[in-house]
This record gives structure tokens, C-alpha cells and sequence, in this order.
């Protein structure tokens, strides 16, 4: 059963974070598959999941690239800034 989190600070930060370090609007989306966050959000918690996208996820011998990792490295990170720096 997939799971939205409504807006709220958790979502506005990945949103803002993708803009900044992705150059680019983010969509929000339970299309991704299966995930453990419908059991986290009914309990009211925000949750957001994201990642690298690529061809062989889930798949015998999944890899991807160095510069996603990257470039999510920076997502996080800004993420984090946004929450616990830009708000304090």
C-alpha cells in the first residue's frame, strides 16, 4: 500500500535541497515500489525516500553511478543544512 506524506518540512526541504543541487523540480510519487515507509507514516512521521535512479536497481549485480552518489550526497546534505541549520 503506498504512503503520501502531505506537505510539511520534511517534503519542502528534499523539494528545495533537489532544486538546489539538481537543477531541477522534484515530483512527489509512490510509483517507486514497495517500501517500509508505509509502515513509519501512519504514525504521523514525516517520510520521504529517494535515491538514485538506474537500470539495474534490485537486480543481480545493481550498481550505479559515482557521480549519483554524488550528487545525492549533496541532496542529503542539504537537506540536512535546511532543517537543522536554516531553521534553527
Amino acid at each position: 500500500t503506498p504512503s503520501l506524506t502531505p506537505a510539511g518540512e520534511l517534503v519542502e526541504a528534499a523539494r528545495a535541497a533537489g532544486r538546489t543541487e539538481l537543477g531541477f523540480e522534484t515530483r512527489l510519487s509512490t510509483s517507486g515500489g514497495t517500501s517500509d515507509g508505509r509502515f513509519i507514516a501512519p504514525t504521523g512521521a514525516q517520510v520521504v525516500e529517494l535515491g538514485p535512479v538506474n537500470a539495474t536497481i534490485h537486480k543481480v549485480n545493481e550498481r550505479v553511478a559515482v557521480e549519483a552518489l554524488d550528487q545525492l550526497s549533496r541532496v542529503y546534505q542539504s537537506i540536512m543544512k535546511i532543517l537543522l541549520v536554516d531553521n534553527a
